[in-house]
């Protein structure tokens, strides 16, 4: 964030009036860059993608509504002040709204854009200070917990954090064993005073050594120094006490940056980078891939070559890398295991580039003196897209379970060589979670699918139909369903990425079709936030014509009980898609009540009517309601000969169920049987 440069998002503000804003601010010394947003559909990605420091929103003069303004920068969390331009005497500054002033007070307009710019700099600032002081602890955290050097924490002559190496050095399996426990005890009884001394000498400004013998669990000594260093944890002032062989030295260099048998980036230093990426993204905010190469059956080939021998192999599995991606992000993580982030690229084709590494990897050949040395190599790839992701150290978990399991599924005694995609759990896709990052999970994954099922005429009609329904391939008994994740979408009424994505699904599916005769349209289920779209049409009509397709193809179905809280905008988007040449349609559990008086005001083609096909009154009753109300029937749920046979008496216009045609991932269906 520059301190003497401004980004603005314009509403309503004119070519003129954003002159004299740019001319003041610059009186005042600032430099001010600004984007005009006039349309729906640009609002959302100008909010997210220009990155600017406030909004000045003219209520009288945009063409979009303060509320949707306002709506899109909390569906974002975004921390950006909005200066609202207005005369109204009620309008009022918010927890949303910085500031109220009149439209022709551009002085105070450029000073009131500074104070706020002020502030937001300031948070700015202090936001940053605090994530690189959570950074730098959970680096601290990660240090501790890979090091090879045996490292503990001590407060008050107790210790409060230890790693795996110094509880092991005492005896100890669980460094939480050692939690809370006097750090004299640990030490034999005749050199406890000379560790108590050395504790009280360690101050802010120096450290201190010591040699001690120790008192491991089963009752043997130890001789070994300890180096102790002033340190925080979480915050609070400790001593770090880090165990020294007799020289004085660490016995290892391992915390360094380097890997030096390939000139990768070391454990922790790869870390600490993938954590940057997986809680900000990839820069530039690009898709990619996370790779792990495992060598296979590498315990095996340490025995036969040895540690130099390993060095060398190292290497050349180095080399080999490169060749593919050169420029990519490394990092050795294991002896056998070397991590990759890859920018730019799909997760598919990351995948296909794998696949090339191992069929190449099984020809190469590794001479040792006088010993030659092949390996194979097996890999997993993992999705990096710009939603938020695990931890790093979770992330290559999960790559080291595709690895194992690509060896699992070979069964040639670990022999892998080959690569496949990490999946996500399926528990993963749960109600709790924030629908965008569900949807983006299992987009990811390619778990999103649509199913089409046919709804048939019982009277001579032109027109046949499919239904169209969100699913997910191999969905579990516990995972949300693809309509239970709309209806979360619909919850949030923010986002219409989801009901996009379905309606250009769809439509690309009845482009590659290859029907014949009577026309086909599909009645395609959303969620109701489309209503509050109003770049939505537009937007549809341009696809329309790009894809060749009639707009009178398609039908946009809703639940009715839903729409009935969006009365308005759902009357005007049914208006507008009629003037499309596109038709509405309304699921309805009864069509009584307020559904049926739903139905009246939206005047919908088609009513799919939600009643048990067997109820047969009920059912007269709820076809006569809404004939009368000018719409055509669906029922569905049509199961058996005998409930087809009941239909032909009441009378619907269509009917649909697994008698008739199960859902298909495919436009399939004869309708010249029916």
């Amino acid at each position: 964030m520059n301190s003497n440069t401004l980004t603005t998002l314009h509403f309503g503000i004119d070519a003129n009036r954003a002159a004299a804003l740019t001319s003041a601010f610059h009186r005042l010394g600032y430099i001010c860059r600004h984007t005009a947003v006039d349309e729906m559909g640009r609002m959302g990605s100008a909010i997210r993608d220009d990155k600017p420091d406030l909004v000045l929103f003219d209520e009288a003069e945009s063409a979009i509504e303060l509320s949707h303004c306002l709506e899109a920068i909390a569906s974002q969390q975004l921390d950006l002040p909005v200066i609202v331009l207005s005369n109204s005497e009620t309008l009022m500054p918010d927890h949303q709204i910085a500031d109220v002033l009149a439209p022709d007070k551009i002085d105070r307009i450029s000073r009131s854009c500074l104070r706020e710019f002020w502030a937001l700099y300031t948070r700015r600032n202090l936001k940053s200070t605090e994530e690189e002081l959570k950074a730098a602890e959970t680096r601290s955290e990660q240090i501790l917990s890979q090091s090879d050097e045996a490292i503990a924490y001590v407060s008050d002559g107790m210790v409060i954090s230890s790693n795996r190496l110094f509880a092991k050095f005492f005896g100890f399996d669980d460094p939480d064993e050692l939690d809370f426990q006097p750090v004299v005890d640990l030490i034999s009884e005749q050199d406890q005073d000379r560790l108590k001394a050395a504790l009280r000498n360690t101050t802010a400004k120096e450290g201190a050594r010591v040699s001690v013998t120790v008192q491991r669990q089963n009752g043997e000594e130890a001789e070994t120094g300890m180096k102790l260093s002033p340190s925080t944890l979480d915050g609070e002032d400790c001593i770090q006490i880090t165990l020294r062989d007799e020289a004085g030295e660490s016995t290892t260099n391992s915390a360094g940056t380097i890997d030096y048998s390939t000139g990768f980036a070391s454990s922790i230093r790869f870390v600490q980078q993938l954590e940057d990426v997986a809680a900000h993204g990839l820069v530039g905010g690009n898709d990619g891939a996370l790779l792990l190469v495992g060598i296979d059956r590498y315990m095996q080939l340490r025995t036969e070559i040895g540690i130099g021998g390993c060095v060398t192999l190292a290497g050349d599995i180095a080399d080999l890398l490169l060749s593919h991606f050169p420029k990519a992000s490394y990092g050795r993580i294991d002896g056998d295991l070397i991590a990759i982030i890859l920018s730019n690229i799909s997760a598919a084709d990351a995948l296909k580039q794998a696949q090339k590494v191992c069929a190449r990897a099984t020809d190469r050949v590794v001479t040792l003196d006088k010993l030659s040395i092949s390996y194979s190599l097996s890999i997993g790839v993992l999705p990096i897209t710009k939603t938020r992701m695990s931890g790093a150290l979770e992330l290559l978990d999960n790559l080291i379970g595709v690895c194992d399991q690509i060896r699992e599924e070979t069964g040639d005694n670990g022999m892998g060589n080959g690569a496949a995609m990490f999946v996500r759990a399926k528990q993963q896709l749960d109600q709790k979670s924030d629908p965008l990052t569900l949807f983006e999970d299992a987009k990811a994954d390619n778990r999103l699918q649509l199913l089409y099922q046919p709804v048939v005429s019982l009277a001579d009609e032109d027109r046949h139909y499919y239904e169209v329904s969100l699913s997910l391939k191999d969905q579990g008994a516990d995972e949300i369903s693809g309509e239970q994740l709309l209806r979360a979408f619909e919850k949030q009424a923010k986002s219409t990425e989801l009901d996009r994505w379905i309606i250009v699904e769809a439509t690309k599916q009845l482009t590659r079709s290859k029907l014949t005769g009577k026309p086909i349209s599909l009645v395609i289920n959303l969620s109701c936030n489309v209503f509050r779209d109003r770049n939505l049409i537009s937007w549809l009509n341009v696809a329309m014509k790009a894809a060749e397709l009639s707009p009178a193809t398609l039908v946009m179905q809703f639940q009715a009980s839903a729409a009935a809280k969006l009365v308005k905008p759902a009357q005007t988007f049914g208006e507008k898609l009629r003037q499309l040449g596109a038709g509405l349609a309304l699921r309805s559990d009864s069509a009584a009540n307020d559904d049926l008086q739903t139905i009246r005001l939206l005047q919908p083609a088609l009513t799919k009517l939600a009643v048990n096909p067997k109820e047969s009154k009920t059912l007269e009753s709820a076809i006569t309601s809404l004939h009368e109300a000018g719409t055509k029937v669906i029922v569905p749920d049509v199961d058996s000969a005998a409930t087809l046979a009941t239909l032909w008496q009441l009378k619907p216009d269509y009917v649909q169920g697994s008698y008739v045609h199960s859902p298909s991932t495919e436009l399939d269906y004869d309708f010249g049987d029916d």
